[in-house]
């Protein structure tokens, strides 16, 4: 397109960055397909695993004289394929989460790089390693709060492929179980992972190649929304104004996006992209871009002044954002009220959100609120209208308070500093004794901050009842019957004593 231009004419500022972009989108498609390769390979893998798995167990289909002994067969075999499918889950979920951080921060990359391409001032000094180091600073400035939300959004995703691949198999065994398959039929009912592109049309929709179609959606999709998304971060920090829709204007274009090719707009109106799965258009700047003069400063003017931010800027930004960092850091892990009261309350938010606290109240918290304006009322049945309507007429807001904010900080980090301690209590109690010499408090703390939850399980309810009625079966127990046999031993909701100790003790790998 505009690299033919490059030999006749010098080019001019937006066409440099045309050909700068579409330079972004090849090393976006680029990584989309080193990630498709690595999920194909991975469910390559597993569709290997499960198929050994199935051929190791030839007598399933025809359940012979020994039908226990099939049986249990079929148990191990159902035991090994999720065993594969769960390892799968896992790698998958390690790949999408550096897929999208690595995505997002090329964006920002290859955002700086369009401006070095366009020869603007500063810019256009930047070395490759100059402009990674800058990329570094702009992804400690910008909201990731969208990264997280992408990141989890993907991995709800392929959390869903995931269960809809392992349901997949089991239906495929069990129907050919049933209906009398040898394990090659049934091998060959899952389908297999297809690695020729040209050949994946005719693969048909069987389990494995259904599986590896919508994780190839997933990634081509989620891997372009993220290598956006840091662009438009980084375009958005630096000052960038109206942007561009740009399509691949090939054949393949499809008609929700043809009609938007070429289409300006302002950039926080610009349109959500991708607009739809296997999308692959991108943004392109559509502004005249000038480097801020004068002092450099670190905001870029209102339009029609606006101005692009120079990298020296974004350095300081960083160092300032650093210091910033630093300074609520040493608010929060002192936990003095004091301290935490120097702080404004977008630092306490921002505190909060990195420690797990939520800067929203909570229904307990607007009743409580309700309940001192009007003392004597019951509030504790209000909910929806009803409580907007009293929430309203009290002038109760939706945020909690700085105070608020400063006194859950504090004791956040009293409940943090009381659990360390008590993990180096731990630490110090000889094996001998171990965790049995902890009080149940202590048990209950420790276990909050290891993460073990203090509910009993169902499986621990069966495991009390069976000392408690030795020889009897209580596996079936479930609903009500379960509930009944609770209450008839005062069997409470939480782990006792012997339990959180089991817990904690399977948690650091010392169970047995």
């Amino acid at each position: 397109m505009i690299g033919a231009l490059a030999a006749e004419r010098p080019l001019s500022q937006a066409e440099a960055i045309r050909l700068a972009t579409e330079k972004s989108v090849r090393a976006r498609n680029l990584y989309t397909e080193q990630t498709v390769a690595e999920l194909t390979a991975m469910l390559a893998a597993a569709e290997e695993e499960v198929r050994r798995a199935i051929l190791r167990y030839k007598s399933l289909g025809s359940l012979p004289d020994n039908k226990l002994a099939a049986l249990e067969g079929l148990k191990k075999l159902q035991a090994d394929i999720q065993e594969t499918t769960s390892r799968l889950h896992r790698e998958q979920t390690l790949l999408f989460r550096k897929t999208a951080k690595t995505s997002f921060r090329q964006g920002v990359y290859r955002g700086i790089d369009e401006f070095a391409a366009a020869q603007l001032p500063f810019y256009r000094d930047l070395t490759p390693e100059g402009i990674d180091k800058l990329a570094a600073r702009v992804f400690t400035l910008v909201d990731t709060d969208a990264l997280d939300f992408m990141t989890n959004y993907n991995l709800v995703l392929a959390g869903d492929v995931n269960r809809e691949l392992a349901d997949g198999i089991k239906r495929v065994v069990m129907g050919g179980v049933v209906t009398g398959k040898g394990v090659e039929d049934i091998v060959r009912d899952l389908g297999r992972v297809v690695k020729d592109p040209e050949s994946f049309r005719y693969a048909g929709s069987k389990v494995f190649t259904k599986a590896q179609y919508r994780m190839e959606v997933i990634a081509r999709t989620e891997v372009l929304r993220a290598h956006n998304q840091g662009r438009l971060k980084f375009h958005d920090h630096v000052g960038v104004r109206k942007l561009e829709w740009m399509t691949m204007e090939d054949e393949r274009v499809c008609p929700v996006c043809g009609p938007l090719d070429g289409k300006v707009f302002d950039m926080n109106r610009f349109p959500r992209q991708p607009a739809h799965p296997n999308c692959r258009c991108t943004s392109v700047v559509a502004w005249l871009l000038v480097i801020c003069g004068g002092e450099l400063g670190a905001k870029a003017a209102a339009e029609p002044a606006a101005c692009i931010i120079p990298p020296q800027a974004i350095e300081e930004q960083a160092k300032a954002k650093t210091a910033e960092d630093a300074k609520l850091k040493a608010a929060f892990e002192g936990g003095q009220i004091a301290d935490l009261n120097t702080l404004s309350a977008k630092q306490l938010q921002t505190l909060a959100k990195q420690n797990g606290v939520s800067i929203a109240r909570t229904k307990a918290d607007f009743i409580h609120l309700l309940d001192a304006a009007e003392p004597g009322v019951d509030h504790s049945s209000l909910a929806g209208a009803a409580l907007d309507a009293k929430l309203k007429q009290h002038k109760i807001g939706l945020l909690r308070t700085k105070d608020d904010l400063i006194q859950l900080l504090a004791q956040k980090q009293a409940s943090l500093k009381q659990a360390q301690q008590l993990a180096d209590q731990l630490k110090k109690i000889p094996p001998s004794g171990g965790l049995h010499d902890l009080t149940v408090v202590e048990l209950q703390e420790m276990a909050k901050a290891k993460g073990v939850s203090l509910n009993m399980t169902k499986q621990d309810v069966i495991d009390l009842l069976d000392e408690l009625e030795p020889g009897v079966d209580h596996k079936a127990l479930q609903g009500a019957t379960l509930i009944d046999a609770k209450k008839k031993h005062h069997i409470g909701p939480l782990k006792n004593k012997q339990q959180l100790v089991k817990a904690l003790e399977k948690a650091a790998g010392e169970g047995t």
